[in-house]
């Protein structure tokens, strides 16, 4: 088996198995007992035998993913279910398999990246535990300690079905006594000013709408690149927009849109998000 399909497995949580249905089930055995060839192969035929609007799709390209024979190949299927179907069941462990491939890869900047979209667009998500924990891990691994306990702190709030995952999280979390008492005050008073103002008002700059995952994957890719992480959401129109950034000042937005012009050409713009 190779070393991707290894780590790919030993992160298969039960949950996200669990959903499949049972001839996706019996492809991720047989990789798990080191017949990754017959596995894919059964997915492949049913691929071939799909259609792209067919509401078992995303959970199609989901296996192929985790049966994939290199994190490279995996990771281009994931990125598909994430971005052409954000809103199916399996969008939210795709962009987990994605965060687990880039700390695998040593990218933190996209773990941060992935497991924020997780938390953010998919708040109610029942990976969202697992999400914090590698949100956490990866602040860690980035020095900011204080970011890592609050998303372990986050963990251990939703893992409550996973006990394997909250001993891990537990683990951390000695690590953090200290570092949340001393943020407890601040964050106290950032909620209470938060649950004052109500709903919140956000800018982010839209860089681009595509129609294709590849393009949106290449637009994401140049960003990320130029040290500006993007998100990307499938709208009511059908196309993929591509946005940079949540400011809390439409000026700190509009002074954005030169650089990612600069970056990305085309036509950015300014768009009010709500929180």
């Amino acid at each position: 088996m190779t070393r991707w399909l290894t780590f790919a497995l030993l992160f298969a949580a039960p949950p996200l198995v669990a959903q499949q249905d049972s001839l996706m089930r019996e492809a991720v055995r047989l990789a798990t007992e080191g017949q990754s060839d017959s596995a894919r192969a059964i997915v492949e035929s049913q691929l071939n035998r799909s259609s792209p609007s067919d509401a078992s799709y995303s959970e199609l390209l989901f296996t192929a993913g985790m049966v994939s024979d290199t994190a490279r190949v995996a990771a281009q299927y994931f990125r598909r279910v994430s971005i052409e179907y954000s809103r199916s069941p399996w969008a939210d462990r795709a962009l987990l398999r994605l965060a687990q491939l880039a700390f695998a890869a040593g990218d933190l900047e996209d773990v941060r990246r992935y497991t924020g979209r997780i938390i953010l667009d998919y708040p109610l998500s029942p990976v969202r535990g697992q999400a914090a924990f590698w949100a956490g891990r990866a602040e860690f691994d980035l020095d900011d300690p204080v970011a890592a306990c609050r998303h372990m702190d986050d963990a251990e709030r939703n893992t409550a079905d996973n006990i394997e995952l909250a001993n891990q999280v537990a683990f951390y979390l000695q690590r953090c006594t200290s570092v949340l008492a001393a943020g407890a005050g601040r964050a106290d008073s950032a909620s209470a000013d938060e649950g004052n103002r109500g709903a919140v008002t956000v800018y982010a700059v839209q860089v681009a709408a595509v129609s294709s995952a590849a393009a949106a994957d290449q637009a994401m890719r140049a960003l990320g690149a130029a040290g500006h992480p993007a998100r990307v959401f499938k709208d009511a129109d059908g196309l993929l927009k591509i946005r940079v950034g949540r400011f809390r000042r439409r000026q700190d937005a509009e002074a954005l849109v030169p650089e990612l012009r600069r970056v990305i050409g085309g036509n950015p713009f300014v768009v009010e998000e709500r929180r």
